[in-house]
C-alpha cells in the first residue's frame, strides 16, 4: 500500500472526529474570550472601589516605595500599608486578566477588529498605567498624576465594557435589540454625545477631588455663599455641577428616545437601568454635599461612576458594533457517519 504523509495528513484532515475536536477547540477558546472578558471589567471595577478607599482613607502614601513596599515584597503589619498593598495585590490581579485577554483576542480573534483592538488597547493603557501609578507613589501623590491616573483608569474600563458586548452570549440580546433599533444617524449621535459627556464628568469630579474642591459649596443645587478667596475652587465645583446637569439632560433623552423607538424588551429593560443607575449616581453626589463627603458616599460616587460610564459604553459599543464583529456561536460538531442521533 503506497500512501504519502501528505495524504495521511489530508485523511486526518478530512475525519469527522478530528473536525469535530477543532470545533470544539474553537467553541471553547471563544467562551474563554468572553469569561476573561468579564472578569476583567470586574476586577478592574473592583481596583477601582479599593482605589476610592485607599483614598478617601488617607493611605495613598501607606506604601512610600514602589514597586515594593517599605523595601519588601510583602508588607510589615500597618494597617496603610495594608491598605494600600491591598490596591497593588487587586491591580495584579486585574493586570494579568487583561494582558491574557489581549494575547487570546490577538491569537484567536485578529480578523475581528471589534474583539482584538479593545483588548490589546486595554493592554497598552494597563502598562502606561502601571507606570503612572508608581510615579504617583514616588512623587508622593500630587494632583496632576492622580488625575490622569484616573483618567487612564476609566479609558481602561470602557475598553473592557466594549470587549465585554461584543463577546458576551449574555449580552447578544441587547446588541440584537440595539443594531435594529438605533439605525438611525441622530439616535447614533446622541449615544456618542452622552458617552463623551459622561467621560467628561468623570474628569471634572476627579479635578473636584484632587483640587480640593469638594466642599466648596455647601449648598444644593445653588453653590451658597462663601469667601471671595475660595471663588477659584467654587468655580471648579460648579463645573463638575454643570457637566452633571449636561448628562442628566443627554442621558434622560437617549432613554426617551430608546423607549420611543423600539418595542424591544431588552432595549427597554437597558433604558431603565441606565436612569436607575443615573438617579442613584446623582443621589450619592447631592449627598456628598448635603452630608459634608462621608466615606461611604465618596466611594460608592466613584465605583458607581465606572458603572454607569460602563453601561453607556456597553450601549454606545451595541449600536455601533457590525452585527458579524462579535464572536459566532459555536457551529455544530459534525457527527462520525452512522452514529445514533443525539
Amino acid at each position: 500500500m503506497v500512501c504519502s504523509r501528505g495524504c495521511f495528513f489530508l485523511a486526518q484532515r478530512s475525519d469527522p472526529l478530528t473536525t469535530a475536536t477543532f470545533t470544539a477547540t474553537s467553541a471553547e477558546r471563544q467562551r474563554l474570550i468572553s469569561i476573561l472578558a468579564a472578569s476583567a471589567w470586574a476586577s478592574t471595577v473592583l481596583l477601582i472601589l479599593v482605589g476610592s478607599i485607599v483614598r478617601v482613607t488617607g493611605h495613598g502614601l501607606g506604601c512610600p516605595d514602589w514597586p515594593l513596599c517599605y523595601g519588601r515584597a510583602i508588607p510589615p503589619a500597618y494597617t496603610g500599608a495594608w491598605v494600600e498593598f491591598s490596591h497593588r495585590l487587586v491591580g495584579g490581579i486585574a493586570s494579568l486578566q487583561i494582558l491574557v485577554l489581549a494575547a487570546l483576542a490577538w491569537r484567536d480573534q485578529r480578523t475581528q477588529r471589534w474583539i482584538v483592538w479593545p483588548a490589546v488597547a486595554a493592554a497598552g493603557l494597563l502598562l502606561v498605567q502601571i507606570l503612572l501609578g508608581g510615579l504617583h507613589v514616588v512623587l508622593e501623590i500630587p494632583p496632576e498624576t492622580g488625575l490622569i491616573h484616573t483618567a487612564v483608569a476609566m479609558l481602561i474600563v470602557g475598553l473592557l465594557a466594549v470587549e465585554l458586548v461584543v463577546t458576551s452570549p449574555a449580552l447578544e440580546g441587547l446588541r440584537s435589540s440595539a443594531q435594529h433599533a438605533v439605525s438611525n444617524r441622530p439616535l447614533l449621535s446622541l449615544i456618542s454625545a452622552v458617552a463623551a459627556a459622561t467621560y467628561v464628568l468623570l474628569l471634572t469630579g476627579s479635578y473636584v477631588t484632587r483640587s480640593g474642591a469638594s466642599l466648596a459649596c455647601l449648598s444644593f443645587p445653588l453653590c451658597g455663599s462663601s469667601a471671595p478667596a475660595a471663588q477659584r475652587l467654587m468655580d471648579i465645583h460648579m463645573l463638575h455641577r454643570f457637566a452633571a446637569l449636561a448628562v442628566l439632560v443627554l442621558s434622560g433623552w437617549a432613554v426617551g428616545q430608546l423607549l420611543a423607538s423600539s418595542s424591544e424588551p431588552a432595549l427597554h429593560r437597558y433604558a431603565y437601568l441606565l436612569l436607575t443607575l443615573l438617579v442613584l449616581q446623582s443621589g450619592l453626589g447631592i449627598a456628598n454635599v448635603l452630608l459634608l463627603l462621608p466615606m461611604w458616599s465618596r466611594v460608592l460616587h466613584l465605583s458607581l461612576a465606572a458603572v454607569y460610564w460602563s453601561a453607556v459604553v456597553i450601549l454606545w459599543a451595541a449600536a455601533h458594533s457590525s452585527a458579524n464583529s462579535s464572536i459566532p456561536p459555536p457551529a455544530p460538531v459534525p457527527r462520525p457517519a452512522g452514529s445514533p442521533p443525539p
